[in-house]
């Protein structure tokens, strides 16, 4: 089985950020965490920025597992329509991608090691 993350960045609409946050945690989190083949998601704000201004406030990062990413997305895609809608979320400028799992996670023993083995 392949696994993915589905990244999604987003704002609420200017001063709505308390009912957005609880609508989103609360309502929209378990809408989707509930579709099969989604087997988790977390959720996280903007702490510090890098190297540009952050356009985005928050991130949700959704753990996907599935033997076909099209049929997935299929059958994600039509259960969508049945999301509760907030108002409160500024949709139109949010930003959603999926990304395949590609290479072994690396802990921090692990590269600790590999560069004293050096």
């Amino acid at each position: 089985m392949s696994k993915f993350k589905m990244i999604a960045l987003t704002n609420p609409v200017d001063g709505r950020d308390e009912e957005f946050n609880d609508w989103y945690q609360n309502v929209h989190l378990p809408e989707v965490v509930s579709r099969e083949g989604v087997v988790g998601a977390q959720r996280y704000k903007a702490a510090v920025p890098l190297l540009a201004p952050v356009s985005y406030g928050y991130l949700a990062v959704y753990d996907i597992e599935t033997d076909n990413i099209g049929t997935f997305l299929q059958a994600f895609g039509a259960a969508s329509a049945t999301n509760t809608p907030c108002d409160a979320a500024d949709t139109a400028n949010s930003y959603t991608v999926i990304f395949n799992e590609f290479g072994d996670r690396v802990t921090h023993e692990e590269a600790v090691a590999k560069i004293a083995a050096r």
